[in-house]
């Protein structure tokens, strides 16, 4: 038997990395660009009004501008006894100074971090089990739907928009000339929908068929950080075939109507 062992380090040859650039040892071929997560927040904050208050909602419309609102159908947004309107960061603290003198009680307020996309439901009660609502659905039509049990609420839809314009105060030949805004498309839909957690995909998926959105009901805003919608009933009205009984109104011995503040705080 012969003795062997580790052969010297005297005969190993060092790497030969002269001339070489880290560059050089990358892999070879198309390289993957990492995606940008593009997110917005927006925060929800609630109110409830005591249903007998509901007119001192008219100072708050006034300073408000229902134009800038973009509705699926206006006829029967309105026929489903719902109001919108935009404000802008400066005109904020006021509503929310007359809210507080109407005696709304500000309720939690929901912080939404959304991604391009992917919505997100506002939740306001649960349906414990199956049963048949009427609802009215574009153009005035009543029609009835199977749904239940899930969760009553706001779903909503954001997608940031980048703007680029041209300042006419600049050289256009200069790259300062052209400055960019960041604005987010918000759509807001009343939903009920099937709550699923903890069910397989492919059960989950044949449950969320007797999911519903309002679609007659919902509206869409172009929003830049700091403004917001109020969105609220027009009346305290008990109709079980509107939107407006079921999302926005507080039935009861002191009856009171949910108001919805939907605050873009940032785009990035």
């Amino acid at each position: 038997m012969l003795p062997a062992g580790c052969a010297g380090t005297q005969n190993q040859k060092e790497p030969d990395t002269k001339g070489i650039k880290i560059g050089d040892l990358a892999p070879t071929g198309k390289r993957i660009q990492p995606k940008v997560l593009h997110t917005i927040n927006i925060e929800v904050i609630r109110y409830e009004l005591p249903a007998e208050n509901i007119a001192s909602l008219d100072g708050i419309w006034q300073i408000l501008n229902p134009g800038s609102l973009r509705y699926n159908d206006s006829n029967s947004f309105a026929a489903n006894g719902l109001r919108a309107a935009m404000g802008e960061f400066a005109t904020f603290n006021k509503v929310s100074e007359m809210l507080k003198s109407a005696n709304a009680k500000n309720l939690p307020t929901t912080s939404l971090l959304m991604s391009d996309n992917q919505p997100e439901l506002l939740h306001i009660t649960r349906i414990p089990h199956k049963i048949i609502i009427p609802y009215i659905d574009r153009q005035g039509a009543v029609k009835n739907a199977e749904v239940g049990p899930g969760n009553i609420g706001l779903q909503v839809f954001a997608r940031q928009i980048i703007s680029s314009s041209m300042s006419p105060r600049t050289d256009r030949t200069s790259s300062s000339a052209v400055s960019i805004r960041q604005l987010a498309s918000i759509h807001v839909v009343p939903a009920i929908l099937a709550d699923t957690e903890g069910v397989a995909p492919a059960l989950a998926e044949q449950i969320r068929e007797n999911d519903l959105r309002i679609y007659s009901a919902g509206f869409s805003a172009i929003m830049k950080p700091g403004e917001f919608v109020l969105l609220s009933p027009i009346e305290y009205k008990q109709d079980e075939t509107t939107a407006t009984s079921r999302f926005f109104t507080k039935p009861g011995p002191k009856p009171a109507i949910r108001v919805f503040l939907l605050v873009c705080v940032s785009i990035f």
